[in-house]
């Protein structure tokens, strides 16, 4: 099993994550043959703003319309993410004035080569994302609340699953996962600011873990902050390559 197949299962889990935001709620999308991109037009940082793509043929041809989509939403910066290998895409992006801005570490592992642990602290499978969505806002900033209010509106989309850490009753962290097909795809892991180095995420990953395996999973994947490495690597999971993000040329 490859870093390239990881990658691939990672990328179709991350379209099928955005799209259930984009269901849900603000988060617009323009579906293109193998291209989608997404915007949040209340929010003028790139960040927000991201195409994904699975042929650099396909986002050759579609540059034009997504350029006009970001641009009929008043949007002038977006991010093209790039995975390994894809090197005829960063020719097409560098000929069309796009430039390489930052880069995301993806992360994955097959689970039967995880040892099956149990969390070492009390974690919850949850159907209520409130916590999830305050404990987010707090670690990362306000300007994720537009984006994450859409997990507050019930029922929750079949494939997602959602574990949270407690003490006295109070949420201090946790973590979801979106099942495609075999692949659990691992989204907004946040700790309260005031209970960090206290082993809460590596728990609940691990009820993640657990959870996956239960379901019938065989990998699990994710993007990593650089706060994230450590935790991630501890518990198995190795470095399947940079995802560049490219964006485009400034308005002249």
């Amino acid at each position: 099993m490859t870093d390239a197949e990881l990658t691939s299962r990672l990328l179709t889990n991350l379209i099928a994550f955005k799209r259930l935001q984009a269901d849900r709620g603000s988060l617009r999308h323009l579906h293109l043959p193998g291209v989608d991109a997404f915007a949040l037009p209340s929010y003028q940082d790139a960040h927000f703003q991201q195409v994904l793509f699975t042929d650099a043929d396909a986002l050759a041809a579609a540059l034009p319309a997504v350029t006009a989509f970001y641009r009929g939403l008043g949007l002038s910066r977006w991010r093209v993410t790039v995975t390994p290998g894809q090197r005829d895409a960063t020719r097409v992006l560098g000929a069309s004035g796009y430039r390489p801005d930052f880069t995301i570490v993806a992360m994955g592992a097959w689970l039967r080569e995880l040892p099956d642990l149990a969390p070492g602290v009390p974690v919850e499978t949850v159907e209520d994302m409130g916590d999830l969505v305050d404990l987010n806002v707090q670690t990362y900033g306000q300007e994720w609340r537009d984006i994450l209010s859409v997990w507050r509106r019930p029922p929750l989309p079949v494939p997602v699953h959602t574990v949270v850490a407690r003490e006295n009753g109070k949420a201090l962290s946790c973590g979801l996962a979106v099942d495609v097909a075999d692949t659990a795809g691992v989204y907004l892991v946040a700790t309260h600011p005031d209970a960090r180095g206290l082993g809460l995420a590596s728990a609940v990953m691990r009820g993640l873990l657990s959870g996956a395996r239960r379901r019938g999973c065989t990998a699990m994947v994710l993007q990593s902050t650089p706060a994230g490495l450590r935790v991630y690597r501890h518990l198995g999971f190795r470095d399947i390559g940079a995802w560049e993000h490219w964006v485009p040329p400034q308005a002249g």
